[in-house]
């Protein structure tokens, strides 16, 4: 019986046990509505948390989110860029490695799912490059997702996992979605299929009040595929895969103003991959790879509604998270006119158990405490091991080389944030101040692993603990009722990760003798910090438009990247054909504006009542210095202009929408923190029209969809394709053709309701 069906099991095992314990609960309407929100679902369309994008469920579905690279494709500074597909070395795999906000991405950015960190990226030391992954952070169904909110700049001080450049925070759906005081039960089968994928989608949601006290919640949801499509005259490399996720939620109100709330979250994908393009002579058949992603959390939040002397709301949840990823590679290979088979095991697993406790404190008329501490244990491992055949003798030449040393972590968090409100020349005011602290211990494990063909590497790695302390203040003044003007300041700082301080790679031979080159972490790099300041106004300044604008500026310190060694034959004497590791050796200074808007036509003519048209812009720029050499240069990074703007019709009964994107195009200059000289894809820029629909059939069904790229353009996005050569050769010309994106394509989505 596989863990999915285990968890939804015991979810309405629990189901149905509970409600003898819960028969005689009497709900308490107010708090219990306090207990629902909680004090995690942060008011994102507040001006105390600076620039926020929420994207909740319909808008999921309407951009045609099958993983994390559709969630937020109208955003103009934020994107996702994607490991192509034979991108990297043979034993990488492709996949979506993190979000692009306002020019930071990567493990610069934090993902969290319902406050709990997902893991990293995982970094590829063979590439040379922390911008290099070799896994991605594809650990979730988006169709389990109430919203999704990004959070753009240096993360205020409070709750959750703080980014230096941005966070991501997924919020899965909660029985209360769908339940009512009098819809009692809620299901639904949701069939979808996405061409750019040839991806069909299962999804079945059923939602139960047992009786006022207890309510469940449970969704599973089946996807297969292939590999995405792309406007290419390349040819792509296969890629068949399916995903299977499961959601089960059972929330109890055992007192009034006391709810406990039981999740299991699960989700699991298999890709079969075969590279045939773009892996040299030395894989003269090509290659082969079996990809298994996992992810299961448990969690128990124990939610308390009361009015004392500490908090109105404490929020204690309970938790344990296990994700990996295992990919098996096979592939013919020849290398000096010998002939081997290699089957490779790499993988990158993370297993993580914490507490957290969040309260919230009403102090007086307009002024609020928010308070919390957090503490997480989490187990890493990087395994990467090789049995190779050589085919004219069959001897096999077995070899272990972990991308990094096996770490244990121990993180410690607390925060204190306050809102206090005061009345500001005749206009009321809102200061918000902010102290988060955090510390964290390395514990190296399994040293014997770690570079076994370069003996006193392992010498470097030590028992490791940092702390920093990151401030944020904010002043929001209400100009006119419900429009707000506001300044925010926030510091920002990411450790070092284990990867970083111990990710290693070498060229040895499988005996471990010879010269040769190697890659080393580095265990004294020091914290990467960000100082982030932004103005901006948002909210209704009339009755039926939406506005949303600010500037933004900010500074980061001590980025680490990979830099050539100079040889060091003391501790080293075998490496002598390069030695590379990272060090701090970035400054960066990122810069720019974006604003949103809708407008309800109605307000102003009602024959309009239904139409809006939203409009929305973004524009940055960023420079780069090696603070090593001086160089400066602009911010690869850093998207170019872009901008949307749609017009659309909403009903009980149908909608539609039909959207313009437009992207300037830009050519990534030479990147002046690892001195690459490469001339690079001049990216072109592009506009695309998306055509949306949605008809409400009857009570029972609904039926939606949508065309993309209306025109069929062949065009790029410049995050996944900046860091590509320029075409001057067929196989640069090929990979560029590859990373086009798709031609038109569809989807839909019925939706049968019972």
């Amino acid at each position: 019986m596989s863990l999915h069906v285990q968890s939804a099991l015991l979810a309405m095992l629990g189901a149905v046990a509970l409600p003898a314990f819960a028969q005689e609960t009497k709900v308490a309407g107010e708090l219990s509505e306090i207990l629902v929100q909680a004090k995690r679902d942060i008011d994102a369309g507040s001006a105390r948390n600076g620039s926020t994008t929420v994207i909740n469920a319909r808008q999921l579905e309407q951009n045609n989110a099958v993983d994390l690279s559709n969630i937020s494709r109208y955003s103009p500074l934020i994107s996702v860029p994607a490991a192509a597909s034979g991108g990297g070395s043979v034993w990488d795999s492709p996949g979506n490695t993190g979000v692009n906000i306002r020019g930071v991405e990567g493990n610069r950015v934090s993902l969290e799912l319902d406050g709990i960190s997902l893991p990293d990226a995982a970094p590829k030391p063979d590439g040379t490059s922390m911008n290099a992954f070799g896994i991605g952070r594809d650990y979730f169904d988006p169709e389990t997702f109430r919203e999704v909110r990004i959070g753009s700049g240096a993360s205020p001080a409070g709750a959750g996992t703080p980014g230096l450049g941005g966070s991501v925070s997924f919020v899965t759906k909660a029985p209360e979605d769908y339940l009512n005081g009098t819809r009692k039960v809620y299901a639904d089968y949701k069939f979808g299929y996405t061409s750019d994928h040839a991806a069909r989608m299962h999804a079945i949601t059923a939602a139960t009040e047992i009786n006022p006290a207890l309510k469940a919640l449970i969704v599973a949801v089946h996807r297969d595929g292939e590999q995405a499509d792309s406007k290419s005259s390349a040819p792509l490399n296969p890629d068949d895969w399916n995903s299977d996720a499961v959601l089960a939620k059972l929330n109890w109100i055992i007192a009034p103003g006391r709810q406990l709330n039981f999740t299991v979250d699960s989700f699991k994908a298999g890709h079969d991959r075969s590279y045939t393009n773009k892996t040299s002579t030395l894989y003269p058949t090509g290659v082969a790879q079996n990809s298994n992603t996992k992810r299961t959390r448990f969690s128990i939040d124990y939610l308390w509604a009361a009015r004392t002397a500490l908090f109105d709301t404490l929020d204690t949840r309970l938790y344990t998270q296990k994700a990996e990823v295992v990919d098996l590679t096979h592939a013919d290979y020849v290398s000096g006119g010998q002939k081997y088979v290699r089957d490779i095991n790499t993988g990158y697993d993370n297993d993580s158990k914490g507490i957290s406790v969040d309260a919230t404190r009403q102090i007086g008329a307009g002024s609020l405490l928010s308070y919390g501490v957090l503490y997480e244990q989490l187990e890493s491992r990087r395994p990467w091991t090789e049995d190779r055949l050589v085919v004219a003798t069959g001897a096999h030449q077995y070899t272990s080389k972990y991308r990094m040393a096996d770490m244990d972590t121990d993180k410690f968090a607390a925060y204190l944030r306050g809102e206090f409100g005061f009345a500001l020349a005749g206009h009321q005011a809102t200061l918000t101040p902010g102290l988060r602290a955090e510390q964290r211990k390395l514990t190296p494990q399994n040293l014997a692993k770690y570079g076994v063909a370069i003996p006193n590497a392992a010498k470097e790695i030590k028992e490791e603990t940092d702390s920093f302390l990151t401030p944020s203040l904010n002043l929001s003044v209400e100009l006119v009722p419900n429009l707000n003007a506001y300044a925010q300041y926030s510091r920002g700082t990411r450790l070092p990760s284990a990867a970083e301080r111990t990710g290693t790679y070498d060229s040895f031979s499988y005996t471990g003798t010879g010269n040769g080159y190697a890659v080393l972490g580095n265990p004294n790099l020091k914290k990467e910090t960000s100082n982030a300041f932004e103005l901006g106004l948002k909210g209704e300044p009339t009755p039926g438009v939406e506005f949303s604008a600010s500037v933004f500026n900010t500074q980061y310190d001590d980025f680490i990247e990979y830099v050539m060694q100079p040889a060091d034959p003391v501790n080293y004497p075998t490496i002598t054909q390069g030695l590379y590791r990272p060090e701090n050796i970035g400054k960066a200074r990122i810069y720019g504006a974006e604003f949103n808007t809708r407008f309800t036509l109605g307000q102003w003519l009602p024959v309009m009542k239904g139409y809006s048209i939203n409009l929305a812009a973004g524009a940055s720029k960023g420079t780069a210095e090696n603070t090593s050499t001086g160089t400066k240069a602009d911010l690869a990074t850093v998207q170019p202009y872009k901008a949307s703007a749609s017009f659309a019709y909403d009903s009980a009964i149908a909608g539609a929408a039909i959207t313009a994107s437009t992207a300037r195009g830009k050519r990534a200059a030479g990147d002046v923190l690892t001195g690459g000289t490469t001339t690079l894809f001049n990216v072109p820029g592009y506009s695309v029209f998306d055509l949306t629909a949605y008809w409400h059939i009857n009570k029972h069904v609904v039926l939606s969809g949508g065309v993309n790229n209306l025109g069929d353009k062949k065009y790029w996005d410049y995050a996944s394709s900046r860091s590509l050569a320029a075409g001057t050769t067929a196989a640069t010309i090929a990979d560029i053709e590859r990373q086009a994106r798709p031609g038109r394509n569809y989807a839909f989505n019925l939706k049968v309701i019972y």
